[in-house]
């Protein structure tokens, strides 16, 4: 029998993981695993846990939101030993999950880990120490999810991101930057926001507009200009709700393998939508075929309506 870690984080979401557990872990059994489990107990221990633990083990499992697989996925990535990723979406968003085609229901995700098969993926870097799955992101809106305290995304869900991201209405600011990238190309402007975005999903929506192949070595730029027009406020953020990026002339947006974010200030920017640090540069480039997920479909397929499951 092959040896599986399941890393999972009690309180991603409403805290759903408690109630299927033993579920799991007899479907786990029965798929021919024994299986170890780790509930972690704060930031940062499930990559502590699985960089001393991975080598022991033939699959490693995440339960929990993005942030949570984001310390997993850091994790392999230290170590360097290839071994396949298993993941099974228990947050608010689970926009990863989304992208590999993984079902929002716990049971059916387990069962995807034992009936699938490992497909490599790129993966984000940030300031070559730091990575990324799906977007690294700065300005408008961005701090929303490590702001919203845990206790309202479990009792409210989804819902406590909007209560949020009205309280930020009032703190809007563009950002003066340069962006260079790939072969001697530039950005340059005031933003209010920016992402390197390697993704078909974000927010729980499809991205429109934006061509995202999650295997061949790039990822997306996306800038969303100053607005000094206030009524062109309302038109801009319901362009981005909807993820279309192409339809407004507010908004650059480029494809690159790498990119540097230049700042005249230090700017705070998260990771998977978990704090990733305030830094006047940023580099992010991409690592391909990076890590190996375990998926049903070689090549998942997105549809363009809004995600509403475990949500």
């Amino acid at each position: 029998m092959k040896k599986l870690l399941f890393i999972f984080n009690p309180n991603a979401g409403k805290g759903k993981i408690q109630n299927v557990l033993v579920d799991i872990i007899k479907l786990f059994s029965e798929g021919g695993y024994i299986t170890t489990t780790y509930p972690t107990k704060a930031s940062k221990d499930a990559y502590e846990f699985a960089l001393k633990h991975e080598s022991d083990y033939d699959v490693l499992v995440c339960a929990g939101g993005d942030g949570t697989l984001n310390e997993v996925v850091g994790a392999v990535l230290k170590n360097g030993l290839g071994t396949p990723v298993g993941y099974i979406p228990g947050g608010t968003m689970n926009d990863w999950g989304a992208n590999l085609g993984i079902p929002a229901d716990m049971m059916k995700a387990a069962e995807v880990i034992v009936e699938g098969k490992p497909v490599a993926f790129d993966i984000g870097r940030f300031n070559t120490h730091a990575n990324f799955n799906y977007v690294a992101a700065f300005g408008a809106f961005t701090e929303i999810a490590y702001d919203t305290p845990q206790s309202m995304k479990k009792i409210i869900g989804q819902t406590a991101y909007g209560v949020t991201a009205l309280k930020s209405l009032t703190q809007l600011r563009p950002y003066k930057l340069r962006v260079e990238y790939d072969d001697g190309k530039e950005l340059e402007g005031n933003y209010l926001f920016g992402m390197a975005c390697n993704s078909k999903i974000i927010g729980g929506f499809k991205l429109t507009g934006m061509h995202t192949d999650l295997h061949d070595g790039k990822f997306e730029v996306a800038l969303i200009k100053e607005i000094k027009n206030p009524l062109d406020l309302t038109g801009l953020f319901g362009a981005v709700l909807a993820q279309n990026y192409m339809d407004r002339e507010n908004i650059d947006i480029v494809e690159a393998s790498k990119a540097k974010f230049i700042f005249e200030e230090p700017v705070k920017w998260t990771l998977d939508g978990e704090y990733g640090g305030c830094v006047r540069e940023a580099e992010v480039d991409i690592v391909p075929n990076a890590i190996k997920f375990i998926i049903r479909d070689p090549e998942p397929v997105v549809t363009n309506k809004k995600i509403t499951e475990n949500m």
